[in-house]
């Protein structure tokens, strides 16, 4: 009814359908030995405890890491964030740009500012603490309050 090359092509199809199953079954195989030796227990129970115990291990291990990054990331807002530093003129009988302020903060906003009055007769150093953003104990001038301003803005 259907001639010979039908039946042989029909067979080598079966012939490779069988050999595609049997590598899927070895690999399966492969890997069950694998999963469990001969040389320890083979029972799946065992196997699935090993596998919860090691996953509750590294679930403790996680929390006690988010536990250290977050005391590291509060320990980062103690260091310094925040510079902005300010050039300005504040006198008309002294040449250019030669007095600063500059805000060195932490990530809170407290620090210190540090003023530089440069003019013929001298120059005069000053410093004034900051306490998140704002003077403590002393009144900022203009050009300080700028400086702790845009060092605030910062991040």
């Amino acid at each position: 009814m259907y001639p010979d090359g039908v039946w042989v092509f029909f067979a080598l199809v079966i012939l490779v359908w069988l050999c595609i199953i049997t590598y899927l079954v070895l690999g399966e195989k492969k890997f069950l030995k694998e999963l469990f030796p001969k040389s320890g227990s083979r029972d799946i129970r065992k196997k699935f405890e090993e596998v919860l115990s090691g996953v509750e291990e590294l679930s403790s291990r996680l929390l006690e890491s988010n536990k250290k990054i977050k005391e590291l990331e509060l320990k980062g807002l103690e260091h310094i964030q925040r510079v902005e530093l300010m050039r300005y003129n504040p006198y008309d009988d002294a040449g250019g740009d030669q007095s600063f302020s500059i805000a060195i903060l932490d990530g809170d906003g407290t620090g210190v500012v540090l003023t530089s009055l440069h003019a013929r007769s001298g120059t005069r150093v000053y410093s004034k603490p900051v306490l998140k953003g704002k003077p403590e104990n002393y009144q900022f001038s203009k050009e300080e309050e700028i400086v702790v301003k845009k060092a605030m803005k910062m991040k």
